[in-house]
């Protein structure tokens, strides 16, 4: 029994592209997954549970703070006084 296909060469090529594709992209996914291991949130652990310490008013310290940090800071507080003196 023979069974005659239509246009055979070019179903051909389109399945060995399609394959050639498929395999491409298998082999790229692990690649550019360890690339962007830190920066991706799902995998560099930007969901892990912070534990409380048990200070309602813990705040961050950032150890690069700037003169031009603690300038802006004395002024916001200085403007918060201000408003505040204002409304009273």
């Amino acid at each position: 029994m023979i069974i005659i296909i239509n246009k055979w060469k070019k179903k051909l090529l389109n399945l060995v592209t399609a394959l050639i594709l498929i395999i491409a992209f298998a082999l790229a996914i692990p690649v550019f997954t360890g690339k962007l291991y830190h920066l991706v949130p799902a995998l560099s652990g930007w969901f892990q549970e912070e534990h409380p310490s048990g200070n309602p008013l813990r705040v961050e310290q950032d150890e690069k703070t700037t003169k031009f940090d603690q300038v802006m800071d004395q002024f916001v507080i200085k403007l918060q006084d201000f408003y505040y003196e204002e409304r009273n």
